[in-house]
Order: C-alpha cells, then sequence, then structure tokens
C-alpha cells in the first residue's frame, strides 16, 4: 500500500517547518488495533478452561514493577494501566491493556520478574492463568502457541516504536506520534475519524513531556482542524478532502 500523502502543518509567513505526520488513514488505524492487538476468539476459550477469573476494583495494584510473578493475565473487563517509575521519580505510562489482551507472558516464559505496574482502572476482571498450565496448554495446542508468538512479537514492535517515538525532539512531532501509537491499539471508530480513550495526563506521560505543553500542542491541533478533545478522550479527525 502507498504511504498517503503528507498533511502539512500552517507555518507563519517567511518559515519553513516539516510536516511532523502524515495523513490520517481512520480505517487502516481501527482495521491494525482490531486485527493485532487482541487473542483470537479459540485462544481466548482455550486460556478460560485453564485459567481462574480474578476481580479487581479501581486503583487495585495487580503486580509491581520487579515482583516475581508465575502467571500471565488476560484482561476480560475493565482496563489494566501498564506503567513504571523512571529516576525522577515520574511515572511513565507505557500502555493500556484492554479487553481481549494478555500481559506478562515475557515473564512468565523467561521466568523473570514484571517488569512494570499493574493497576486496575475501573472494576477489573482479569483472568490469571499459571505458568503450569499456561506451558501444558500451548504444548498440545499449536494454534494457541502461535497466537502468543504473535502477540509477543506485536508487543515487541510496539516497544521500538515507543523507543523511535522518544527520540523525537520536536514536541510537535512526538505529540502527534504518540497519539498515532495510541490510535493503533487504543481507539473506536466513529464518523469523522478515530476516537482515542486517553486523558491528556496520560498522553503527556506517554509522550513524555508536561500536561500544559502537550495541552497547548493539542489545542494547536484543534485549531488547525487536526482534531478534536473531549472529555478524557481525543478524535483524530479525518483529512478533508480538497
Amino acid at each position: 500500500m502507498p504511504s498517503p500523502p503528507t498533511r502539512p502543518f500552517k507555518s507563519k509567513p517567511g518559515t519553513a517547518r516539516q510536516p511532523a505526520y502524515k495523513a490520517l488513514d481512520a480505517d487502516e488505524f481501527k482495521r491494525a488495533g482490531t486485527q493485532n492487538s487482541g487473542l483470537t476468539t479459540r485462544s481466548t476459550q482455550a486460556l478460560h478452561s485453564v485459567g481462574v477469573l480474578r476481580t479487581w476494583t479501581d486503583g487495585q495494584v495487580l503486580l509491581s514493577r520487579g515482583q516475581p510473578t508465575s502467571a500471565a493475565w488476560l484482561v476480560v473487563s475493565g482496563r489494566v494501566r501498564i506503567s513504571v517509575i523512571t529516576s525522577e521519580g515520574e511515572e511513565q505510562l507505557l500502555r493500556w491493556m484492554l479487553p481481549g489482551e494478555i500481559a506478562g507472558l515475557s515473564s512468565v516464559f523467561a521466568q523473570a520478574t514484571n517488569p512494570a505496574d499493574m493497576v486496575s482502572h475501573g472494576l477489573t476482571q482479569v483472568l490469571q492463568i499459571e505458568r503450569g498450565r499456561l506451558i501444558e496448554l500451548i504444548g498440545r495446542d499449536p494454534a494457541v502457541a502461535l497466537d502468543l508468538l504473535r502477540i509477543l512479537g506485536l508487543r515487541i514492535n510496539q516497544l521500538f516504536d515507543t523507543l523511535a517515538d522518544r527520540g523525537i525532539h520536536s514536541l510537535e512531532q512526538r505529540v502527534w506520534a504518540t497519539l498515532e501509537r495510541i490510535a493503533k491499539f487504543n481507539s473506536v471508530a466513529v464518523p469523522d475519524g478515530v476516537m482515542l480513550r486517553v486523558s491528556q495526563s496520560d498522553l503527556a506521560q506517554a509522550a513524555s513531556a508536561s500536561r500544559q505543553r502537550v495541552n497547548q500542542q493539542l489545542r494547536h491541533f484543534q485549531d488547525q482542524g487536526l482534531i478534536r478533545l473531549g472529555y478524557r478522550n481525543i478524535v483524530l479527525l479525518r483529512p478533508s478532502t480538497p
């Protein structure tokens, strides 16, 4: 598929600025999220047969960074916030785990400690799958094994995307790259684009910038007709047809 055309920013007379992002393909964003972010129905059913359902209230810590773990976690309902604390003592949001997504695979397979803090958001149900039962399942069901490998590969790609985004020095470009990254895995289609279920505070953490600066940049995008700001959501608008 050819790359979409760029959407240039409006610039002041006499200045030259590189476009910070490419045109939004809302359908492609939604398709990528639907196809890639969660397990297949077959794998989900198989995991339910070997897991134990647990319920967590808002703000409960499922696992802390560095904590030993012997289980993978499949989100059934609600959301799980995945974050780390930086050396400066600030929380860095990595991603949200949504229903149908599984966490803890790398720690379970490598028998390593948990790499991030996992906190429930609202009333959350999580299927806990102990390592022994998970290993037994994938040993007798190659389809589940392949599906879990797909998820691990996707997470590695997301990690590289995150590292690449944080290497962008321009706040304008970094915020837009973060919006695009979140849109792929935490958005829903709306008539005029895709809606990201993310607060400005979370976006600021994900973009490694202050909330005030990110808010200013978002309002700049909104003034240009690129996004629409809502309560704890941001809509990336489809480009208008010339």
